[in-house]
C-alpha cells in the first residue's frame, strides 16, 4: 500500500471526524450527562492501524484539532487542553502500535499506554486549564469574547473523567474493530487463518447482547409499570437509551475480549496442525534416511569385512611364503661358512654372518605376523582359566631363557579366575611378561609387580616393571603394528606383541592400556568382563 493512499485515508478519516463531531450521542441520566463523539475512533483507528505518523496526519491535517475551540468556545484558551490532549492520545497508540509489531513487552500493551495517557491527561487538565481560563483574562479569545475566566475545580475533575471514560469506551470499540477481517483488509493490515470468524462471532455477540437487554428491559417496564413492549420501545425514556448504550459497550467489549481469544486458538491449533505435519515429514525423512544409513552401514561393513579378510589372508600368505626362501638363504649362508669359512676373508664372513642373522630376525618376525594374523581368525574357547598359574609358568620360562638375569615377580594379591581362552590369554600374558624382561635388561635388580582389582564390571590386573619406560606422549603407537619406542640395538623385538595383545583381550570383550615414564618403568593395565556373557564366542576381530 502506498504512502500517497495512506496519507489520503488519514486526511479524509479526520474530515469523517470532525463533521462528526456535531453529531455526538448525548446521554443524561439522573441529573449527569454524557456526550460520546463515535467520530472520533477514526483517527485512532488510522494510528492503531499505521502509526504514529498516519495517526498525527488525520488529526493535524483536518479541522478535527479545532473542535474544542467550536464545541467548546466558552474555555476560550483552555480549549488548547483538549486539542493537545486528542493529539497526545492518538502519539500514544500510534508509537504502541509500531512497538507491538516488533515486540511483545507488557509495557506496550494497549490498555497499560491507556492508563499512561489517563494519568498524563489527568495531571495536565488539573494543573494547566484552571491557568488557561484565567489567561481569558488577560488575552481575550477572538473567536469567544465571553469565555469564562473562572472555573470550580469539581467541573474540570467531571470533565476529565467524563473524557476519559469516552475516550477509554472509544479504544475498546477500535481494538474490537481491527480485529474484523474486512476492516483490516480495508488497512491492508495481515489476515490470520484464526480471524476468519471474528465478523460472526462479534456480530452474534452484540446481536445476543442487544436481545438479552432488551427482553429483560421490556420484562422490567410491563412488570413494573406495566408499560406495553411496544410503547416503551418506541418512545424510550432516557434511563432505557443509558441501558442500552451500556449493553452495546459492555457487548462490544466481550466480543472483542472473545474473538481475541478464538482466534488465537484457532492460530495455535493451525500452528499446531502445520507443526504436527512438519514432525510428520521430518520422521519420514529420518525414517529413509535411517533406512539408507543402515544400507550404507552393511554395504560398507561387508566391504570392510572383506577387505580385513582378504588383507589378513594376505599377510597370512605372504608371510607362509616367505619362509621357504628365507629359510633357503640361512641354509646356502651355512653351508658356505661350513664348507668355505676357512677360505674366506674375515670381512666376507663378517658379512656371512651378518646374512645368517637377518634370517634369523626375519624368521622371528614372520613367526610374529602368523601369530599374530592367526589370532585374529582363531575362535575363542571359552573356559575357566587361572592367571596366577599362567603368570608363574610363564615367569618360570622366561627365567630359563635369561639365566643372567636377575628378575623377582611379585603377585601382590590373590588373582581371581576368569573366564576365556586359556590358550590366547597365555599368548597375551608372554607377550607382556616378555616386555619387562626385555626393557628392564638394564636394572641389576629387577622387578615386576602384578595385581588385580575389581570394579564394578570388570576385573583390571596391573602388570608393572621398573624399566626404561617412555615418553606418554607416544602410548597411543604402542598398540600398532611395528610401533616401537626404542632402537632395535638397544631392545629387540618385532615391534607386534603389544599389537598381539590388544587383539586378544579386545576379543575378550576387554580393553588394555598403558602408563609410563621414561627411566621410571612402565605400567600396563588390561581389563577382563566379570561374565563370560559378555564375551563374543564367534567373533573374529
Amino acid at each position: 500500500m502506498s504512502q500517497r493512499y495512506r496519507t489520503f485515508i488519514s486526511i479524509l478519516f479526520g474530515l469523517i471526524s470532525f463533521v462528526g463531531v456535531f453529531f455526538a450521542s448525548r446521554f443524561d441520566f439522573n441529573g449527569f450527562s454524557i456526550n460520546i463523539t463515535w467520530s472520533l475512533m477514526l483517527p485512532l483507528l488510522v494510528a492503531l492501524a499505521w502509526g504514529t505518523k498516519y495517526g498525527v496526519i488525520s488529526v493535524v491535517a483536518s479541522p478535527i484539532i479545532f473542535y474544542p475551540f467550536i464545541l467548546g468556545s466558552y474555555n476560550g484558551w483552555a480549549s488548547l487542553i483538549p486539542s493537545l490532549s486528542l493529539l497526545l492520545w492518538v502519539l500514544i497508540h500510534g508509537y504502541g502500535s509500531e512497538k507491538r509489531q516488533k515486540s511483545n513487552k507488557r509495557v506496550y500493551n494497549l490498555y497499560f499506554l491507556q492508563l499512561i495517557y489517563v494519568l498524563i491527561r489527568f495531571v495536565v487538565y488539573i494543573t494547566l486549564f484552571p491557568i488557561l481560563i484565567r489567561f481569558n483574562e488577560v488575552i481575550t479569545p477572538f473567536w469567544n469574547p465571553q469565555a469564562y475566566t473562572e472555573i470550580d475545580m469539581g467541573i474540570i475533575l467531571l470533565f476529565v473523567i467524563k473524557g476519559i471514560i469516552v475516550e477509554s469506551i472509544l479504544l475498546g470499540f477500535c481494538d474490537a474493530v481491527l480485529l474484523l477481517p474486512f476492516v483490516r483488509k480495508f488497512f491492508n493490515l495481515p489476515i490470520s487463518s484464526g480471524a476468519r470468524y471474528n465478523t460472526y462471532i462479534l456480530s452474534a455477540i452484540v446481536l445476543f447482547g442487544l436481545c438479552f437487554t432488551l427482553a429483560v428491559l421490556g420484562i422490567y417496564n410491563y412488570i413494573s409499570d406495566e408499560i406495553p413492549f411496544f410503547s416503551w420501545n418506541l418512545n424510550p425514556s432516557e434511563e432505557t437509551r443509558v441501558t442500552f448504550l451500556f449493553a452495546i459497550i459492555l457487548f462490544f467489549i466481550m466480543g472483542g475480549i472473545t474473538i481475541r481469544f478464538v482466534q488465537r486458538v484457532v492460530e495455535t491449533q493451525a500452528q499446531l496442525r502445520i507443526r504436527e505435519r512438519q514432525l510428520e515429514e521430518a520422521l519420514g525423512d529420518i525414517r529413509v534416511l535411517n533406512d539408507e544409513l543402515e544400507q550404507r552401514i552393511l554395504l560398507r561393513t561387508g566391504e570392510l569385512q572383506n577387505a580385513v579378510s582378504e588383507l589378513e589372508g594376505f599377510a597370512y600368505t605372504i608371510s607362509h611364503d616367505l619362509r621357504a626362501p628365507i629359510r633357503a638363504i640361512e641354509g646356502y649362508s651355512n653351508f658356505i661358512l661350513e664348507d668355505y669359512g676357512k677360505q674366506l676373508n674375515p670381512e666376507t664372513n663378517e658379512m656371512l654372518g651378518s646374512i645368517k642373522g637377518i634370517c634369523q630376525d626375519m624368521n622371528t618376525l614372520i613367526h610374529r605376523l602368523l601369530e599374530y594374523s592367526i589370532t585374529s581368525k582363531q575362535e575363542l574357547a571359552l573356559q575357566p582359566v587361572n592367571l596366577a598359574d599362567l603368570i608363574l609358568n610363564i615367569y618360570e620360562e622366561l627365567k630359563v631363557a635369561h639365566p643372567d638375569r636377575n628378575v623377582d615377580l611379585v603377585i601382590e594379591n590373590e588373582l581371581p579366575m576368569v573366564t576365556g581362552d586359556k590358550v590366547l590369554l597365555r599368548q597375551a600374558l608372554e607377550n607382556i611378561l616378555s616386555n619387562g624382561f626385555k626393557f628392564t635388561k638394564g636394572r641389576q635388580q629387577a622387578i615386576l609387580n602384578v595385581n588385580s582389582v575389581k570394579h564394578a564390571e570388570e576385573w583390571v590386573f596391573c602388570f608393572k616393571d621398573n624399566g626404561v619406560g617412555f615418553d606418554m606422549k607416544y602410548a597411543g603407537k604402542l598398540f600398532h603394528v611395528f610401533q616401537r619406542m626404542h632402537r632395535k640395538q638397544d631392545f629387540e623385538g618385532t615391534g607386534i606383541g603389544l599389537a598381539t595383545v590388544k587383539k586378544i583381550l579386545e576379543k575378550h570383550r576387554g580393553r588394555v592400556w598403558i602408563e609410563g615414564r621414561v627411566n621410571e618403568g612402565a605400567q600396563l593395565y588390561f581389563a577382563l568382563p566379570l561374565e563370560k556373557n559378555n564375551i563374543d564366542e564367534g567373533e573374529n576381530v
